[in-house]
């Protein structure tokens, strides 16, 4: 969880949509949430990319990936959309929306 924490900007944004509802919430509450899930997981989870697509600018990307949750009780889908930017410390996630099928 660390190494991708250090992957977003400290101001990034993180917003779940479920439906017309969406939930935002700023990355220390994010990955707070992840490490809860994980550690309170019966077994561990993975999550594997099935596809990804990535558009570049000079200075801003945006990637879609397609993912697969593996879990005890069933397995997720779901799309993640990243935006990123390129910082004096290299590439960084400004915003993430993602959504679960």
């Amino acid at each position: 969880m660390e190494g991708y924490g250090a992957c977003f900007h400290p101001q990034a944004r993180i917003t779940f949509v479920q439906g017309t509802q969406t939930n935002s919430e700023g990355l220390t509450d994010f990955l707070h949430g992840q490490r809860l899930t994980h550690q309170s997981a019966p077994s561990p989870m993975k999550e594997l990319p099935l596809s990804m697509n990535i558009m570049m600018g000079k200075g801003i990307a945006q990637a879609e990936v397609r993912w697969e949750l593996h879990k005890q009780g069933g397995n997720r889908t779901g799309t993640d959309f990243f935006t990123l930017a390129k910082t004096p410390e290299g590439w960084r996630i400004v915003a993430l929306v993602w959504e679960q099928d």
